[in-house]
C-alpha cells in the first residue's frame, strides 16, 4: 500500500485548480455530444473548406464527441467547437502542454497534462466544472477508456488504472517493474492486457484487472500510438520498422523492415485485409495484413506525421503532409484521386459525421467537406 502517498489528492491542489477551471471554461449545450441519427462518416472527393479557426498555439490532437470538436494544444488549452457550423463553445485551460488524445466518459472529459501539478484532469462539460484531477509526473500518451476505467501512462514509465468517476487508482505499476522510460504512445488494450511501449523500444504488456506483468519485449523506438488488430498490435517505430506482436505472448509475427532505419512511422489505419502507413519519407504504403507484405506505395515527396484516415464509402485514403498537402489515394491500388493544399504543415487528422478535420501548423484546425457541401453551406 506504499504507493497510494503517490496518490493521494491535494485538497489545496484541487481547489485552486476548480478555481482556475472557471476562469475559463467550455460551453456545451446539453445533447451537443449526441451525434445525429443519420450520421455517418463519409467525405467523398473533392473537398472544399467549410470553415478555419485557430486554436491560440501549435495544435496537438482532435477529439469528435456527437456534434463537438474539441482540439487540445501545446499551450494546454482544449479549445471547443461546435460540428459542423464551426461556432465557438468555449476554451478550458487544463494544465501545460497537452499532447496526448482525451477520452469521453458520458459528460465527464478526461484530459493527458504532460506538465504541471495534474497528470490527469476530468471535467464535466454539461455542468462546466472540474469534478477531480490525479496528481502525478505528467502525461504525454493519450488516454484508453474501457467501460469505467481509464488506463494512463506517464512519460517516465508509471502506469495506473483509475476510475473514471473519481479519479482513484485501481492499481499502479511502476517503472522499476516494468522497465519503461520516456512513454509517448498511447496503452493499448487487448483482451486482458495492456500493452505499453516506451521511447527506446521497450514494451510490456499488463494484466488490465491488476497491473501484473505478463510479458515485455524489446523492439525500436516508438513515439506514436500502436494500433490493436484482432489478437495483434501493429507497433509503428521511429527506425523504419513497423512490428506486428502477439498481444497473448509479445511474439513478433511479421516485421516491415525499411532499408532506410531513419524513417519515422504514423499511427496504421487498417481497413479489412489491408494496412495503410504513411512515413517521414513520404511514402504511404499498404501492406497485406497477414504477412505485412507490401501491396502498393505512393510517394509524395515530404515527410508525413498524421495518421492516414480511410473513407471506405468513398473508397479512399486521406493523407496529409508537413508542406500542407492534403491527398486522396484509392484504397485498392494507391492512385491519386485528388489533392489540395492548406496553409501549413498537417499534424493531425480525424474523421467526423460532418466532414474530415485537419489540424495544421502553426495553430490552425479546418473542417473540410465535400464540395457540394460546401456550396450548400457557405
Amino acid at each position: 500500500m506504499g504507493f497510494l502517498k503517490h496518490w493521494v489528492w491535494g485538497s489545496i491542489g484541487l481547489a485552486m485548480l476548480l478555481t482556475e477551471g472557471g476562469c475559463r471554461s467550455l460551453q456545451v449545450p446539453e445533447r451537443m455530444l449526441v451525434s445525429p441519427v443519420t450520421a455517418r462518416w463519409t467525405v467523398a472527393p473533392p473537398l472544399g473548406v467549410r470553415w478555419q479557426r485557430g486554436v491560440e498555439a501549435a495544435p496537438a490532437r482532435a477529439f469528435v464527441a456527437g456534434r463537438l470538436l474539441l482540439v487540445t494544444n501545446r499551450k494546454g488549452d482544449v479549445h471547443a467547437f461546435e460540428l459542423p457550423k464551426g461556432r465557438r463553445r468555449g476554451v478550458l485551460d487544463a494544465g501545460r502542454d497537452l499532447l496526448g488524445a482525451p477520452v469521453l466518459h458520458g459528460t465527464v472529459l478526461v484530459v493527458p497534462v504532460a506538465l504541471g501539478g495534474a497528470s490527469v484532469v476530468a471535467y464535466d462539460l454539461y455542468r462546466r466544472r472540474i469534478v477531480w484531477r490525479h496528481v502525478g509526473n505528467g502525461v504525454e500518451a493519450s488516454l484508453t477508456l474501457e467501460g469505467n476505467v481509464v488506463y494512463v501512462a506517464e512519460r517516465w514509465g508509471r502506469v495506473y488504472a483509475l476510475d473514471v468517476r473519481d479519479g482513484q487508482a485501481r492499481w499502479v505499476q511502476e517503472p522499476e517493474v516494468t522497465g519503461l522510460e520516456g512513454v509517448r504512445a498511447r496503452p493499448i488494450r487487448v483482451g486482458d492486457l495492456l500493452v505499453v511501449a516506451d521511447k527506446r523500444g521497450r514494451v510490456v504488456a499488463l494484466e488490465t484487472e491488476t497491473g501484473r506483468l505478463r510479458w515485455q519485449q524489446q523492439c525500436w523506438p516508438v513515439y506514436v500510438d500502436p494500433l490493436p488488430v484482432d489478437d495483434r498490435v501493429l507497433l509503428p517505430t521511429t527506425r523504419g520498422r513497423l512490428v506486428a506482436l502477439q498481444a497473448a505472448s509479445g511474439t513478433v509475427a511479421w516485421t516491415l523492415a525499411l532499408p532506410d532505419t531513419s524513417i519515422q512511422l504514423t499511427t496504421p489505419v487498417v481497413v479489412e485485409q489491408t494496412v495503410y502507413v504513411a512515413g517521414s519519407d513520404g511514402v504511404v504504403r499498404a501492406l497485406t495484413r497477414a504477412t505485412g507484405t507490401l501491396r502498393w506505395s505512393w510517394t509524395g515527396g515530404t515527410a508525413m506525421v498524421a495518421a492516414p484516415v480511410a473513407d471506405t464509402t468513398a473508397g479512399v485514403l486521406y493523407v496529409g503532409d508537413l508542406h500542407g498537402r492534403l491527398v486522396a489515394l484509392e484504397l485498392a491500388t494507391g492512385v491519386l484521386r485528388w489533392e489540395t493544399r492548406l496553409k501549413g504543415g498537417v499534424l493531425d487528422l480525424e474523421r467526423s459525421a460532418f466532414g474530415l478535420v485537419v489540424l495544421t501548423r502553426p495553430r490552425q484546425v479546418y473542417l473540410l467537406q465535400t464540395t457540394h457541401e460546401v456550396a450548400t453551406h457557405p
